[in-house]
């Protein structure tokens, strides 16, 4: 309830060009994909000038047309990592991630809102990572999104050494800079 509040009263006040009501409860099965709709409504009702969405990963769009329907524009995560992509393939895999959302979006802005490659930890299928791949891809994305025109974040700026809990040392490793503020490339 702080959030959604605090969210209005920024907006209100000018400063926030797109509203981002939720981030992988839906992924994290936090809410309902009712509960989510409710609160995106009620975001919209009260600052009808700001586009509003709902963030997490793409597939989590795919099947649910009463999200899509309710968000103003998309709010993606989008990690060819996380699904087992070599790093040779992680852009076409990235295109065909943006190119199924887009089967679902009817028209609507996305913004990746979330990619990137970790330096370090545990393989997933032939997702290495390394800061070898963790530098190709975020060149090789940026060059994407930038010869597509599209919005993209990359995440994340630095290391987050509290993850290694939840997803083990891959989890802690996806910054530009280290836990201790110092860029790794």
């Amino acid at each position: 309830e702080k959030e959604i509040q605090s969210l209005i009263t920024l907006a209100k006040a000018g400063l926030v060009d797109v509203a981002a009501v939720g981030n992988e409860v839906l992924h994290r099965n936090e809410i309902s994909e009712q509960q989510i709709i409710a609160y995106i409504k009620r975001v919209k009702e009260a600052i009808p000038n700001i586009p509003v969405g709902y963030v997490d990963a793409y597939y989590q769009f795919l099947d649910r047309p009463n999200l899509v329907s309710n968000c103003d524009l998309l709010l993606v995560n989008f990690y060819p990592f996380w699904e087992g992509a070599k790093i040779e393939y992680a852009i076409s895999y990235l295109q065909n991630m943006l190119e199924l959302t887009q089967t679902v979006a009817n028209g609507k802005k996305i913004i990746v809102t979330e990619t990137g490659w970790p330096s370090k930890g545990e393989a997933i299928e032939e997702a290495l990572p390394s800061k070898l791949n963790a530098t190709k891809y975020f060149v090789a994305s940026q060059d994407w999104a930038k010869n597509n025109n599209i919005d993209l974040f990359h995440f994340s700026s630095f290391d987050e050494s509290w993850k290694v809990v939840q997803e083990g040392t891959v989890g802690t490793s996806w910054g530009i800079w280290d836990k201790n503020e110092q860029l790794k490339y």
